[in-house]
């Protein structure tokens, strides 16, 4: 019996002292602590710049989601309301410009042609009056002229008329005494013929002054009956002077509505701003709405839902947070002692608290400073008072073929770093 204790003395002894070597092997190959975690990169995810009620979410928690899978839905009623009633005013405006358009196109066109044309009618109306106006006075001056030299002409023949026949009628009694006094044989033949002779002339001299007065009378009405055309030259004189003043007025009108090309432009243009504004407005309101359908940024697993239909959100609240396995690390704390045998590169063998069996993982990179120095409250040796503690500075371990079912961010790992 006694022999058998001290076998088995013997063996624990044994045994004590290979995992004691081992121990020291370890310690003096690897740098070793368990005061290392899982991290992943948690993304969270909430609304850009909208705010208002979750009508749907679309993944649970622990999930897999696929980058540009949707994961809520914020209520969009109030902004579609803004946007059709947005959209309304600047069809309504954009409706406007387009007549405003088509009438200055259309004044731009007709109106320096119409002007033009009037300017040049007036001018020809304004030469034909002038001309006109000469007409008429010459016409003027023939007729009072005429009219002067007929009656003057007239009172001649009449004076001669009045002669003649006074003349005539002397002669016509001479002649009838003459006659009788002939038949009786009182005068001879000769003094017969020379007073019949004297009355013939006498009856020539008065056909000749009726003939004279008749023709007298004649011109005088040729004369009086040229005011007519004095008359029509006098009243085309009036109707130039109308169709001038008319045309001057719609002159005036028309180069009043040039001034419209001008407002027409200024309107068109306010139209213009107005409309950008709104479709300003419109493309932000869009961008809101599209907003309100929030998607995943990146490929991953949902780690928390922290909001449900109907709640409330607002940007910057987080509603999911999502982390990306492929980019899952370990982040071990190093005692201060033993950074200087860590070095990026170095190998590392990780034992993960989920799941048994050992790792292969590379130091990606190691902290320039210890994790005490971000404390929220640093602690204050000033006034003297000092206990050394031994502060461990971070570094980060890339872990390779750890299945998915392991990763769990935030849970315990073992790592033994292989000494640089």
């Amino acid at each position: 019996m006694k022999k058998l204790f001290s076998l088995f003395g013997a063996l624990a002894v044994v045994l004590i002292t290979a995992w004691f070597l081992f121990y020291l092997y370890e310690r003096y190959r690897f740098v070793i602590t368990d005061n290392a975690y899982q991290y992943a990169d948690v993304v969270n995810v909430s609304t850009e710049d909208v705010s208002g009620y979750v009508i749907k979410t679309y993944k649970k928690e622990f999930e897999e989601v696929k980058k540009g899978d949707p994961l809520f839905k914020v209520d969009d009623s109030t902004l579609k309301r803004e946007l059709l009633s947005l959209k309304s005013k600047r069809d309504s405006l954009v409706k406007r410009r387009e007549r405003l358009k088509i009438q200055l196109t259309r004044i731009k066109k007709q109106l320096p042609e119409k002007v033009k044309a009037q300017k040049f009618r007036l001018k020809a109306y304004e030469k034909e009056l002038s001309a006109l106006k000469e007409n008429y006075k010459e016409a003027l001056v023939k007729y009072k002229t005429a009219v002067k030299t007929a009656k003057a002409f007239l009172f001649s023949a009449k004076e001669a008329f009045l002669a003649s026949k006074v003349n005539l009628e002397r002669m016509r009694k001479k002649y009838q005494r003459y006659k009788n006094l002939y038949r009786r044989r009182v005068i001879s033949a000769e003094q017969f013929e020379s007073v019949k002779a004297a009355y013939y002339s006498a009856l020539s001299q008065f056909k000749n002054a009726k003939a004279n007065l008749e023709s007298a009378k004649g011109r005088l009405r040729e004369a009086e009956a040229f005011v007519h055309t004095v008359n029509g030259l006098r009243e085309k004189v009036e109707s130039a002077k109308d169709e001038i003043k008319v045309l001057r007025a719609s002159l005036k009108v028309a180069e009043e509505e040039l001034k419209r090309i001008e407002e027409l432009e200024k309107s068109i243009e306010e139209l213009s701003y107005q409309i950008n504004s709104l479709n300003y407005r419109i493309s932000k309101l869009e961008l809101l709405v599209s907003h309100t359908l929030v998607t995943s940024p990146i490929d991953g697993l949902v780690a928390k839902r922290w909001k449900q239909a109907g709640d409330f959100v607002s940007p910057g609240l987080p509603v999911y947070s999502i982390y990306d396995p492929a980019k899952f690390y370990v982040l071990a704390w190093i005692d201060e002692s033993s950074i200087a045998y860590v070095k990026p590169g170095n190998k590392v063998f990780v034992e993960l608290e989920t799941c048994s069996g050992s790792y292969i993982g590379r130091v990606t990179s190691v902290g320039t400073a210890a994790g005490s120095v971000f404390a929220l409250i640093p602690r204050d040796t000033s006034q003297g008072e000092y206990v050394k503690v031994t502060q461990r500075v971070p570094v980060k371990i890339k872990v390779f073929n750890v299945p998915l079912e392991c990763i769990k961010p935030g849970t315990n790992v073992t790592v033994k770093i292989v000494k640089g």
